[in-house]
């Protein structure tokens, strides 16, 4: 193995000097001054340096720019879906998933769909009575949905009437 690369490497020399570019190259350098070797030394060390920068070490530091940035981005996502995590995990038929009542179930989902409960009141021990004004059709469908998948509150009773288009009054009895 290490006589194959030795004699890949005496090859590959043999090629490079056979070349008319290394030969004028080489008969250009040897005809220089002492003084302007050493300057064209220096000056190839740093283009060496140089493309070193440009191709190896500033795309490792951007890709590792990249990489922080992209992990805060996901511990961020992350942080708002373990904070809203109750939305996506399911009931069980429970009121909550935290024993919440079902009042308090009801208003933080609201808030989470942009609905402003009017008035409430208590119907029997596991139900309440909403009033909604002026409350986007497709919100209110997107909420009641969401307390039945995740919550398992159900509509007993619900009337509905239209004010704009997209736009509706709502009064419901919800029950756990």
């Amino acid at each position: 193995m290490a006589n194959s690369i030795e004699n890949l490497k005496l090859n590959l020399r043999l090629q490079v000097e056979k070349s008319s570019l290394y030969k004028a190259a080489n008969d250009w350098y040897s005809q220089l001054a002492a003084k302007d070797q050493l300057i064209v030394k220096v000056l190839a060390a740093f283009v060496l340096i140089a493309l070193v920068f440009a191709w190896i070490w500033q795309p490792v530091m951007n890709g590792t720019t990249q990489a922080k940035s992209r992990y805060t981005s996901e511990m961020a996502f992350h942080a708002k879906l373990k904070e809203n995590a109750y939305l996506f995990s399911s009931a069980g038929g429970q009121i909550t998933g935290q024993g919440d009542s079902i009042l308090s179930t009801v208003n933080n989902t609201a808030k989470v769909k942009n609905i402003q409960l009017k008035r409430f009141e208590p119907e029997g021990k596991t139900g309440l009575r909403i009033w909604l004004d002026q409350v986007n059709f497709n919100s209110l469908i997107d909420w009641l949905e969401l307390l039945e998948t995740t919550r398992g509150i159900k509509v007993e009773q619900i009337s509905i009437d239209k004010v704009n288009s997209g736009i509706v009054n709502v009064r419901a009895v919800l029950q756990s």
